[in-house]
């Protein structure tokens, strides 16, 4: 078992295995910072093996399509975590739950401190050359740091505090952290004629990228990186097994932000816009004890689904929330969200962006020097979903009267959400407002 290996890297873990009764609910939430969607087989990709992420995703609930409306970290979690008085973690404590989080990233612990989590860990690492094995990547010794903590759970049901709910929040830096693979992870995608894999360790933060064989070799980095974190999350759902803890504990796996691999023009972290490479993440939620074959929902999601998601998970009321979400355990559907026949999302780089069932939009920025040259887009474009997976296929000449609706939509949409402190009643009805049909579906 890979986890045996994996957690000799933390000082103190026992083998021993805990075989006991759990009724008490816990969860834990994988969050993978620069996950993008297409990295997981559930989402269509075929390059890179991911064995455990696949089997994960047969067990579990598949989002098709979550969306990141606000498509930074701060952003991210502050749809998750929610805002002053209305914490997540907040609420989770006073209803009994525990809440940890362990981390990699600093900005992401402060705010952990500063919204309610009891117990915060940030892991220090300072990579600087590829890894010889995966135990030795910043990933591995980031979940190893988990694996310990579950295993003090599974100590715990044997203590006065069995009837306590734990909540671990496992936040890692991902794919804006060291690149460090083992090398033959790299090699292992490439043929003989293409160029030798690249040994680089800090990941791209912003590099235009034109030729063939420089994109490759950096998508093949990010794929390495993710059969890393493949070979962790085997690691982590086998600790769960072995400590006794996965029929109590919902499992969910989400991207915090996508990442920009030269669909538009860039390569990096740093990328802005609203594009899908972004926009789309991959979410995986697996709950214990499910009947038959999990659910796949096509339906728009947001992060503040999460948040829905884990509140029901908990029994937990929510409240103080002008935007609650959607859950998105099976039958937890019916909130404001439900039935969403449109995202809205607005990018840093002054971008904004529609997306429904049919169609997404998007508003460039009035500089056109913050995006990629592209010497055929215009200010407004306009792409057919979901065939048009990587918006390559601009048609707003074509489709002038779709052009004009979204952009009223959009604003709604915007105005809605700005206004959210003031109540729920504007927010709720521009998210549930009955669109045009063209709008959501394609004419036959």
């Amino acid at each position: 078992m890979r986890v045996q290996a994996w957690r000799g890297v933390v000082a103190g873990c026992s083998m021993a295995c805990y075989i006991v009764a759990m009724p008490t609910r816990h969860a834990i939430c994988i969050t993978i910072d620069g996950l993008r969607a297409s990295a997981l087989g559930a989402y269509g990709n075929t390059w890179h093996p991911t064995p455990a992420l696949d089997l994960l995703a047969s067990q579990a609930h598949v989002v098709d399509w979550m969306l990141c409306d606000r498509p930074t970290l701060e952003g991210f979690y502050a749809s998750v975590w929610g805002g002053s008085g209305n914490f997540l973690a907040e609420q989770l404590t006073a209803a009994g739950v525990q809440a940890a989080l362990t981390t990699d990233d600093r900005a992401i612990a402060e705010r952990a401190e500063a919204t309610g989590f009891a117990d915060v860990r940030r892991i220090e690492f300072t990579a600087e050359q590829s890894a010889a094995t995966v135990a030795e990547t910043e990933l591995a010794q980031l979940f190893a740091v988990a694996v310990d903590q579950l295993e003090g759970w599974a100590r715990a049901e044997n203590s006065p505090d069995a009837s306590t709910a734990r909540l671990l929040w496992l936040h890692a830096r991902g794919f804006h952290g060291a690149w460090d693979a083992p090398l033959e992870f790299r090699d292992s995608l490439l043929d003989d004629e293409d160029p030798p894999a690249p040994e680089f360790v800090t990941p791209p933060a912003l590099e235009t990228v034109a030729d063939h064989d420089t994109l490759l070799l950096h998508r093949a980095a990010y794929a390495a990186q993710t059969m890393v974190l493949d070979e962790c999350v085997d690691a982590l759902l086998a600790a769960l097994v072995e400590f006794g803890l996965d029929d109590s504990t919902l499992v969910v796996l989400v991207g915090s932000l996508g990442f920009s691999l030269g669909e538009h023009g860039v390569v990096g972290g740093d990328a802005a816009g609203v594009y899908g490479e972004l926009l789309h993440v991959p979410c995986l939620v697996r709950a214990p004890g499910a009947i038959g074959p999990p659910p796949r929902s096509s339906q728009l999601s947001l992060p503040v689904d999460l948040r829905a998601t884990l509140l029901q998970w908990f029994g937990v009321e929510a409240t103080g929330s002008a935007e609650r979400g959607s859950s998105l355990l099976a039958g937890g559907g019916g909130g404001p969200s439900a039935g969403r026949q449109y995202v809205v999302a607005t990018g840093d780089d002054g971008g904004r962006a529609i997306r429904t069932p049919a169609w997404m939009l998007i508003q460039r920025p009035s500089d056109p020097s913050q995006l990629a040259e592209h010497s055929d887009a215009g200010a407004v474009e306009l792409y057919l979903k979901p065939d048009d997976r990587w918006e390559a296929n601009e048609i707003a000449d074509r489709c002038p009267e779709i052009v004009v609706e979204l952009l009223a939509v959009l604003d709604r949409g915007l105005k809605a959400r700005e206004a959210k402190t003031s109540g729920t009643a504007d927010l709720r009805q521009a998210i549930v407002a009955p669109l045009d049909e063209r709008l959501v579906a394609h004419p036959r």
